[in-house]
């Protein structure tokens, strides 16, 4: 009986946990860091940086970067938003969706021709962000604007220190 009194309450103890791993949460935005990058300020006053979700903006010192950054600090700078959290990066930075009374804010930056659709090994896995990408590619909205826009990936590559 014992022991089964132990288990149970390592099994609530263990749920309990994770569903905090990947808590969705609410947040004022303190800082903009890039067009994919924000600092979130919870009501518990603890700073999380957050990084949009399945999109890549153009970098810092790249074509489009600083417009994508302001594009984004207009969308949600100084604003409550509410983030559903995916995972952490390898940088620790929280992998997530962020909202805006209701607006996904991530879909606003493809579909506003400010961030690619990120893919991973060359591959995205959010289809519906590709036909966003494509349409503001037809468009040309944002950095679609450009005869040749050079991918954040590929950017960064040339650009190694």
């Amino acid at each position: 009986m014992l022991l089964i009194k132990r288990f149970s309450i390592f099994f609530i103890l263990l749920i309990s946990f994770s569903s905090l791993v990947h808590a969705d949460f609410n947040g004022k935005v303190v800082k903009v860091i890039d067009g994919d990058t924000i600092d979130v300020l919870t009501p518990l006053k603890e700073k999380i940086r957050i990084r949009l979700l399945d999109i890549d903006a153009p970098e810092t010192g790249q074509a489009y970067g600083n417009a994508s950054r302001k594009y984004l600090a207009t969308l949600i700078a100084g604003k409550k938003v509410f983030i559903k959290e995916n995972k952490k990066d390898i940088y620790q930075r929280t992998l997530g969706t962020v909202f805006y009374n209701r607006i996904n804010i991530n879909e606003k930056m493809v579909s506003g021709g400010y961030a690619w659709v990120y893919r991973y090994k060359g591959v995205a896995k959010n289809k519906k962000f590709l036909k966003l990408e494509s349409k503001a590619k037809q468009n040309k909205k944002g950095l679609w604007r450009d005869r040749k826009p050079i991918a954040p990936w590929n950017f960064r590559r040339a650009n190694k220190k």
